[in-house]
């Protein structure tokens, strides 16, 4: 249901709508009709909701029928869209117009109207090749070289279409090296967030393949591919002064070409953001901001990537309440529950450290947008990141523990503790882990010394200024494991435990507990 709820919000953002286009292939007062502006006013949501609202419809199978119905019929209007209406950046807009304009050249020579359907290929071949759509302008030529060949007899208009080939072919393999390259380089980090240093290791030894290749073509896709491998390099290695010129220098090239790139802006004005967070320099990083909150379409996965990476410099610049604001932008956005799960739960772990911010009274207790929250829900609602359990599975560990101390669960805490011992022992026993190690060492002293804040900070001083030695943007982990900088979540905790009485009422614990089974499935 909710790809066809999606794709009605689409259409509904199109001028389309208005157009009486769209009133011929879904006549209001027909069934699909009703259907149609039943889910665009947001009256249904479910098949069962539509039976509901329709009855005549007879039954939940007839009701998905016609669900099935509308979304074929809509797919096929979008390809009646004018996109040159639509704000999207040029590089998209041709190459949709391209597509559109390639199908009908081919529809046109499949009927035996060669003569218009080869000149409209001659004159898109231009606009292929102008915005470098290297695979569609390959395709072309072939057509036009079969025509050339077998109908016309055309040798020297065969010559040339085949020096071109030749060429493309050519940067066309670069093309997919390359992606292939940076595709297998980021898989292996989609779902986990440990381990940067193989990254790197893995990105060198990528880059090195493709400098020459860069060398060697203009193409797009090669440099565009070619520079984000080079990101990783330095990204991976903390070194984000060499990370951000990378990125302006990708812009620079990019600036030279006849065509803009909105997918370009968004990849390296992301990236350049995420240099800024961890120099933390969070007012330079301001302006990127505002620019890609204007190109990146809402309800796309990049959207979401981008509220991800403000949310993180809000909790790190201590603006907590900023970061109420923009965790429930993107709960309030209808495409959320449509993303990948792994990027559901990595704000299911935002929500909780917020709630933990609101349980301590450093957040307000009025923040009553987050008072549904139930960490006993939570262990359970992010089954994808714990089992990422050198990365996101530590942050979801702390927060946990953090929750029951802040409640003074002393059972609940000491039941954690050889628990999160072992598990410390087997899963953060490198540099890289260091400072998880360190933090988890610090908190497990709160229920052993019974909550005495005095007793705890004498005990927890020399792993504390040990901590302060490494800082958090220097060792090798995704930034997103520390939600809130371990340095400032800590004062957190002690003044939490000095002022225990700053509990909001609201937020006092339910009797409602984790299972030993949810328990063990996440320090296991």
């Amino acid at each position: 249901m909710q790809d066809l709820v999606d794709l009605i919000e689409f259409i509904q953002k199109t001028k389309f709508k208005s157009n009486s286009l769209l009133e011929a292939l879904i006549r209001p007062d027909s069934q699909l009709g009703k259907v149609f502006h039943a889910i665009a006013k947001g009256d249904a949501w479910s098949d069962q909701d539509l039976l509901d609202q329709f009855p005549e419809l007879g039954s939940l199978q007839a009701v998905a029928t016609l669900r099935n119905r509308l979304k074929n019929r809509l797919c096929d209007a979008v390809f009646l869209l004018d996109f040159r209406e639509e704000n999207y950046p040029d590089r998209q807009v041709a190459f949709v117009e391209c597509v559109k304009k390639w199908s009908a050249a081919m529809i046109l020579i499949t009927k035996n109207i060669r003569s218009i359907g080869i000149k409209q290929l001659e004159n898109l071949l231009r606009h292929t090749l102008e915005f470098e759509f290297t695979e569609m302008s390959m395709n072309i030529i072939r057509t036009l070289e079969l025509y050339y060949g077998t109908i016309e007899g055309n040798q020297r208009k065969f010559s040339e279409l085949e020096e071109t080939l030749l060429e493309l072919e050519a940067a066309w393999l670069a093309e997919q090296k390359a992606e292939r390259l940076y595709s297998n380089l980021v898989m292996h980090y989609v779902h986990a967030r440990a381990d940067k240093y193989a990254a790197s290791e893995k990105a060198k030894e990528y880059f090195d393949q493709i400098l020459p290749l860069m060398q060697q073509h203009e193409a797009f896709k090669v440099h565009f591919f070619g520079y984000l491998i080079k990101t990783v390099i330095y990204d991976s290695l903390h070194e984000y002064d060499n990370m951000e010129q990378v990125c302006l220098e990708a812009v620079s090239f990019f600036d030279t070409k006849k065509y803009r790139s909105g997918m370009v802006q968004q990849t390296f004005y992301y990236n350049l953001l995420t240099c800024y967070l961890n120099t933390r320099q969070f007012e330079k990083g301001l302006p990127y901001f505002h620019v890609l909150e204007q190109v990146v379409e809402p309800n796309s996965f990049n959207w979401f990537k981008l509220q991800e990476l403000h949310l993180m410099t809000a909790m790190h610049s201590e603006k907590y309440r900023e970061g109420v604001s923009i965790l429930e932008k993107v709960k309030a956005n209808t495409s959320f529950l449509s993303q990948p799960s792994h990027l559901q739960e990595i704000w299911r772990v935002f929500e909780a450290y917020l709630y933990y911010l609101m349980v301590t009274g450093v957040l307000p207790g009025d923040e009553t947008r987050l008072i549904h929250f139930r960490m006993s829900r939570f262990l359970n609602e992010v089954p994808v990141l714990s089992k990422d359990k050198r990365g996101m599975n530590i942050a979801v560990l702390i927060v946990q523990f953090l929750y029951y101390s802040a409640m003074r669960m002393q059972d609940e805490c000491e039941n954690r503790i050889d628990a999160l011992k072992k598990y410390s022992a087997r899963y953060l026993n490198d540099d890289m882990t260091l400072r998880n190690r360190c933090f988890i060492k610090m908190i497990l002293q709160i229920p052993t010394c019974s909550f005495d804040s005095k007793l705890i900070r004498k005990k927890t001083q020399e792993s504390f200024a040990q901590l302060q030695q490494m800082p958090w943007h220097t060792v090798n982990q995704h930034r997103e494991v520390e939600v809130i900088p371990y340095e400032h979540l800590w004062l957190i905790v002690l003044r939490s435990l000095e002022n225990p009485g700053t509990i909001p009422e609201i937020v006092k614990p339910s009797t409602t507990l984790p299972t030993v089974f949810e328990q063990k499935s996440l320090i296991t």
